[in-house]
């Protein structure tokens, strides 16, 4: 990859998920990464933070928090969904919303 923007991504809250759904969770969190790269005026870092809400069987809820740090100044979001990825992928579209309304 041209671009690794790994070394800006930082997951917290992820050890009881399996490898599959992480690699899927970093694939769309690098290309948000790409793209606050490019509105942001100093992007410097992605965080992702999970917890589990309800964790019986087959009903679980995911809780994802993204924080977004732009020359200093914290954008952030959460959402909770029983699908870890959409999840995430709403909570970052709404930081990304956020930045570009900025």
């Amino acid at each position: 990859m041209a671009n690794d923007f790994s070394e800006k991504i930082e997951l917290s809250g992820f050890k009881d998920i399996d490898e599959p759904a992480i690699s899927d969770l970093k694939r769309i969190a690098a290309s948000y990464v790409k793209r606050f790269s490019e509105i942001c005026g100093e992007f410097e870092k992605l965080t992702i933070r999970m917890k589990k809400v309800h964790a019986q069987v087959h009903s679980e809820k995911y809780e994802v928090h993204i924080s977004v740090l732009d020359k200093g100044k914290l954008f952030t979001s959460a959402v909770t969904d029983k699908n870890l990825l959409n999840a995430a992928d709403a909570a970052l579209q709404k930081v990304e919303h956020e930045i570009g309304e900025k």
